[in-house]
């Protein structure tokens, strides 16, 4: 009986073994093919390389238009949104000549701006009215698609690549100062209602005792122009630079950081105050300072470190821009952690941190603000247009509570466009 029990069990025993050889054969073949899969993969997965769209230069080009300059060499035209629209529309996009990236943008007015194009050129730009003749202009003034024509003008190849720019009218002429990577300004005439550039001054304004960075820059960052033909420079080797127009004369220097370990990144100027912002390094650094503008002179005043993660150990402001909110001066700056801070500057010359937004790009954003409109544009990646307006009156303090003679300073209001009714 046992014996019989066996042989009638032994099918199944077999069978199970078979299923098992099966399973355990068909794994391996699935794991083959996962392997040849993923080497398949690899073999036809290539890098080629990567773009980076992030935003350099932001310029309002009029009251309804600003313009995104980005690394990726593309500009890209922008407008307020419309009663029924969200967020800024997209208008036209134009790319630099040498398809190189954006580093410097300075308008003119609202059909002219310059931009750099690479590191022997700048482009200039001016949009054709439709209503004019303009056939006459040179005809190696090249037409591109959109409504616009551009023109190169070359300099010395020591300069480097343009990364500032600003348009100066003095003593009834037209001037066009630009900063560049090698620690080099041009001062270049303007002529022909904005149409023709040509280079009167080349200006090497290095800093005899550069900051002690392990990154050795000499790049003019931003030129601010002041009055009476003055205009300020920002560099990486951390001078500020006061130059007089035409000539050039240098009026005053200032390391903008007795202790500084990095160098400008920005300016920002309204009437006498200029705003240089840059990267502190560590507790006891700064990365805003504030600064009152004289004749021949900068006189140092408040500073203050933009940053939420007090951890950190640098922390990189990127850009500021200023305005007058409400009768008081404000600044506001973009930093690292993906936030546009408000700032008051009080009367007595100090920087007193009024509120953060964030803005969703986690390296720092472009930004300008349009005095027009009271409109403040901030792009990194995503194109963000606030409207700013002076802080709501503060509430009337209860009857039995002192009243203060002075009422604390308010946050200006940073609103993004309303979204459309439905």
């Amino acid at each position: 009986m046992k014996l019989d029990g066996f042989v009638r069990v032994l099918p199944r025993l077999v069978l199970l073994f078979v299923m098992a050889c099966q399973h355990d054969a068909h794994a391996q073949e699935q794991a083959q093919a996962g392997t040849a899969d993923s080497n398949l993969a690899a073999q036809v997965l290539t890098p080629v390389g990567t773009t980076y769209p992030y935003t350099q230069q932001l310029q309002w080009l009029d009251s309804g238009r600003f313009i995104v300059g980005r690394l990726d060499g593309s500009m890209t035209f922008f407008r307020p949104p419309g009663p029924t629209e969200w967020g800024p529309m997209l208008t036209d996009v134009l790319r630099t000549p040498a398809n190189r990236g954006v580093e410097m943008m300075a308008v003119r007015d609202e059909r002219t701006f310059v931009t750099s194009n690479d590191s022997t050129t700048i482009t200039l730009w001016r949009e054709r009215d439709t209503a004019l003749q303009e056939d006459a202009e040179p005809a190696h003034l090249d037409r591109l698609p959109r409504a616009f024509r551009f023109e190169n003008f070359a300099y010395d190849a020591d300069v480097g690549t343009a990364n500032s720019g600003v348009f100066v009218v003095h003593a009834s002429r037209e001037y066009l100062v630009t900063g560049h990577e090698n620690g080099f300004v041009l001062i270049w005439s303007v002529s022909r209602n904005g149409r023709q550039l040509a280079v009167l001054k080349k200006l090497n304004v290095r800093s005899p005792d550069p900051i002690p960075s392990p990154f050795q820059l000499w790049n003019v960052r931003d030129i601010v122009a002041w009055r009476d033909g003055i205009v300020i420079t920002g560099a990486e080797d951390g001078d500020l630079v006061m130059l007089q127009l035409p000539q050039g004369n240098v009026l005053a220097r200032k390391r903008y950081n007795p202790a500084a370990q990095r160098g400008i990144n920005g300016l920002a100027i309204l009437d006498d105050h200029l705003v240089a912002v840059a990267c502190s390094v560590g507790p006891a650094d700064k990365n805003t300072w504030l600064f009152r503008v004289r004749p021949a002179e900068f006189q140092s005043q408040g500073s203050v470190d933009l940053k939420q993660n007090l951890a950190l150990p640098q922390s990189f402001a990127f850009r500021a821009a200023m305005a007058r909110v409400g009768g008081q001066p404000y600044v506001f700056a973009t930093t690292q952690e993906g936030l546009l801070w408000t700032v008051l500057v009080t009367p007595d010359g100090q920087l007193q941190v009024q509120a953060s937004s964030s803005v969703d790009f986690p390296i720092g954003e472009a930004i300008d603000y349009n005095p027009t409109t009271s409109q403040l544009a901030a792009v990194g990646v995503l194109v963000n247009l606030f409207n700013v307006a002076a802080p709501a009156p503060a509430a009337p303090a209860p009857r039995k509570q002192a009243v203060p003679k002075v009422a604390p300073p308010q946050a200006p209001s940073l609103r993004p466009e309303p979204a459309p009714a439905n």
